[in-house]
């Protein structure tokens, strides 16, 4: 039975984290050092139910790459908990067509010829900020990968029911062959399923890392290796409050102003 079987959850942020001796630390021979972010070094994954995010495909883990992504498993914890007010925020349903897929590739371009276009004009910056209202809104629900090589092209956002993880990297290669298993694909679930995910991942990953914290603290580590230990305690109790913190965000999406500069930007492109 899968890990997300198990605790009965249909999406989960599945993560093993590197025994502490297996960590290589930051710095040359004679300054090496590790800190709390350091010290999760690991490897993640995202269950959307049959496909797995962060999976590499057999053509890549056959060359250079095992199973799973392997990266400090706070950074992808960060970038969750970042997303996460903008992940439960309900996105308009004229602004769904655009949060991920071909029109939101087409509005992209669009703005880019927009900002070309106007590029020295008198009131450019106004035009600019015009432009950034119609994307910036979806650049916030999706999921940044861009420290890994490929990386990979994940979406999560919300309508008024449900909570949706789409993905697409049908372009994302390895030596001209897909870099992920998970090539093309959506997967929805409800918000409360959703939120029960993110606080077992957040769980999950304080208790270990308290674990962890307790080993350095008590002289895992070489000699060798430089580390602030009342830094670190103080490092992982405010980590522990990143959950809580992130729930209580209210954004603040000029949704109008989005759904105009959406509609003129197209226009404009189409009158092209």
């Amino acid at each position: 039975m899968s890990p997300s079987a198990q605790l009965g959850f249909l999406v989960l942020i599945n993560f093993t984290l590197a025994p502490v001796e297996e960590i290589v630390p930051w710095g040359e021979p004679g300054s090496y050092r590790l800190h709390w972010f350091g010290l999760t070094y690991g490897e993640y994954w995202i269950q959307a139910g049959e496909a797995s995010l962060f999976e590499y495909s057999d053509h890549a883990r056959g060359v250079a790459a095992e199973r799973y992504c392997s990266y400090q498993v706070v950074r992808l914890y960060e970038d969750l908990m970042d997303m996460l007010p903008y992940i439960l925020e309900t996105v308009p349903a004229p602004l769904v067509p655009y949060v991920s897929g071909e029109r939101a590739r087409i509005l992209r371009n669009a703005c880019d010829v927009w900002c070309e276009r106007h590029d020295g004009a008198p009131d450019a910056d106004r035009l600019y900020e015009f432009a950034d209202a119609a994307v910036a809104w979806s650049g916030k629900r999706h999921l940044d990968s861009s420290y890994l090589a490929p990386p990979a092209d994940i979406a999560i956002w919300s309508d008024e029911e449900r909570v949706h993880i789409e993905w697409d990297n049908r372009d994302r290669q390895f030596q001209g062959k897909p870099a992920w298993s998970a090539i093309l694909g959506s997967h929805q679930m409800s918000r409360a399923e959703f939120i029960d995910g993110m606080k077992s991942f957040h769980d999950r990953l304080m208790e270990q890392m308290a674990a962890r914290v307790d080993q350095v603290v008590s002289g895992c580590l070489s000699s060798e290796i430089e580390i602030d230990l009342p830094g670190l305690i103080r490092e992982h109790e405010q980590r522990t409050r990143s959950f809580d913190a992130a729930l209580k965000v209210v954004p603040a999406t000029d949704w109008q102003q989005a759904e105009t500069a959406v509609g003129e930007i197209l226009t404009a492109r189409d009158g092209v």
